[in-house]
Parts: structure tokens; C-alpha cells; sequence
């Protein structure tokens, strides 16, 4: 469905099976919101969302900052707005609202931090542990640990960005047995890049890191600018076993939702099996 403003929905291919008569295990819808730095989602989007009726929505890194955003100290004037805004929209979807992130001073400090809400509620927020060097230098410091929480049996847990180049982090809320990571991200627009070598980039990093966390992942990146820098969206969603959506290299400069039901049953099934083949392997062959 083609929208006005070169704006798409991307239809999971599993989703008709919702009603399927418990064929499947416990399933949950989830919508990767890949929209324009700075712009609030217009009406269209809105309606396809609520459409859709996700269980959780997850934003991109920096949603408002705009164009005319000098630096990210400004950006964390209007915080209180923000928030307001991002409470009200996961009331109105009724859903648990990963809502990108947003610059947040503490004190002196900078920090980018994600706001979850479910349906109006505030549940947490996570900062980011990993800050590039553009942020480091612009002001923004590191959070100071992981954030999990349990969200209708769901559990899940929120990255930023470049906390996706850690793997310690996957390894370490791996731990937490956590179904779904959410990954709001800004990338940099590549244009000499090749599809082969995107696709290649999206399993060495999500995919591997689906495999280390036993999770699923949902990366939702934006387009528009960020600082004058072109920003691509690359917004996927990834299990251990392959990339199960993403929007493709020729649409990776236009707004799109990705959206996928997710089996929670099957990754949690797939995390006992690892952690006993895990078990077997480090067990000595005297004991067997």
C-alpha cells in the first residue's frame, strides 16, 4: 500500500496465521516504525499502526531532532514534550511503545536514552552504553547498565545503536533470557555500498547477535539527516535462524513500517536447545 509521502507498509507474510486455532505457540506482533529524524508520525501512519494493533512499537534513535537542531544540548530542551508525546501515542495504539530515543541532561550530563511505555504507562528507560565518538565529543556520556523487562509474559530488552557492535552486551543479556531486543538506530547513508555487502553486514552483526542472545531482534533505523549527516534506514528484524523482515536497499531512503509476528515459543525453545547442547559440550567424556 503506497502512501502519500512515499510512505509504505511492509506486511508480515506469517501474520494471517494470528487466528490459526493454536497452531502456533505464543505469538506477538511487532511494528519497526522506520520514519523522518525530527517528524512526528503523520495521520496515515498513525492509522496504519493502529491498524495493525502491535504489541509492542519501537521507534528510530533520535526521533526528534530535526533539521534545524543545532547540537544535542538543544535537543534535550524539550524533553518534557517528547515524552508527553510518546506516552500518548502508546496509549492510543495500545501498545508497549519503544520510543526511539531521546536526548536526556542530567545535571551536566547528556544521555541518549530510550522511554518505554505500555499503554500510557512509563515502564523504564535505558541509555545507551556505547556512545560513538561524535557523541562522546557532542556531549553525550554512557549509560550505566542493561535494561530488561517483562511485558505481558514477554520479556524484552532495548539497545541504542552502536551497542549492537558489542558483543559482551548480547552475551550479557543473554543471561536475562530475554525474547525480544529492540534496537532503535540511526545509520549512515553508504551509497557506494553493495546489496551483497549490506546483506552480509546485517547477518554478521543482528543474526550473530540473535544467536548469542537467543533473542529476537528488531532494529528500526531512521531516515532523513542527523547533524547535516544522510542517514539510511536499514530497519530489519532477525532470529538466530535469518533475517525474517527488512526493508530493502531501494527503499532504504523512504519511511516505512516493518512488521512481523513473532513466535516467542519457538525462540524460547530454541534457547533450551542451545543452553543443552551448551551443557553437553563443556561436559567431560568421562561423565557421559
Amino acid at each position: 500500500m503506497n502512501l502519500s509521502g512515499h510512505f509504505a507498509y511492509q506486511l508480515g507474510a506469517d501474520e494471517d496465521f494470528l487466528d490459526d486455532g493454536g497452531k502456533y505457540g505464543m505469538l506477538v506482533k511487532v511494528v519497526a516504525v522506520q520514519s523522518r529524524l525530527g517528524q512526528k508520525l503523520t495521520l496515515e501512519e498513525q492509522l496504519l499502526i493502529f491498524k495493525q494493533r502491535p504489541d509492542f512499537t519501537c521507534l528510530p534513535e533520535y526521533s526528534f531532532i530535526d533539521e534545524s537542531t543545532p547540537d544535542f544540548a538543544h535537543a534535550a530542551y524539550p524533553i518534557d514534550e517528547n515524552l508527553k508525546y510518546l506516552r500518548d501515542l502508546s496509549e492510543a495504539f495500545a501498545t508497549c511503545l519503544i520510543g526511539g530515543s531521546v536526548v536526556e541532561a542530567e545535571g551536566d550530563f547528556l544521555h541518549n536514552s530510550s522511554y518505554v511505555f505500555n499503554r500510557g504507562q512509563f515502564l523504564g528507560k535505558y541509555r545507551k552504553l556505547n556512545p560513538v565518538a561524535g557523541e562522546l565529543r557532542k556531549g553525550i556520556i554512557p549509560g550505566d547498565g542493561i535494561f530488561t523487562t517483562e511485558v505481558d509474559a514477554v520479556k524484552i530488552g532495548i539497545m541504542i545503536c552502536a551497542d549492537a557492535l558489542n558483543t559482551n552486551l548480547f552475551q550479557t543479556i543473554a543471561k536475562d533470557e530475554v525474547d525480544i531486543i529492540f534496537i532503535p538506530t540511526t545509520s549512515p547513508y553508504r551509497p557506494d555500498e553493495r546489496t551483497a555487502e549490506k546483506f552480509r553486514r546485517d547477518n554478521d552483526i543482528y543474526v550473530r547477535a540473535s544467536q548469542i542472545s537467543s533473542s529476537y531482534i528488531v532494529k528500526t533505523c531512521a531516515v532523513g539527516s542527523l547533524f547535516g549527516r544522510p542517514l539510511q534506514g536499514r530497519s530489519l528484524i532477525a532470529s538466530p535462524w535469518g533475517i525474517l523482515r527488512r526493508v530493502e536497499p531501494h527503499a532504504e531512503l523512504s519511511r516505512r513500517i516493518l512488521t512481523a509476528v513473532l513466535d516467542v515459543d519457538e525462540i524460547r525453545d530454541f534457547r533450551s536447545k542451545k543452553y543443552l547442547c551448551e551443557q553437553k559440550k563443556d561436559t567431560p567424556k568421562s561423565v557421559l
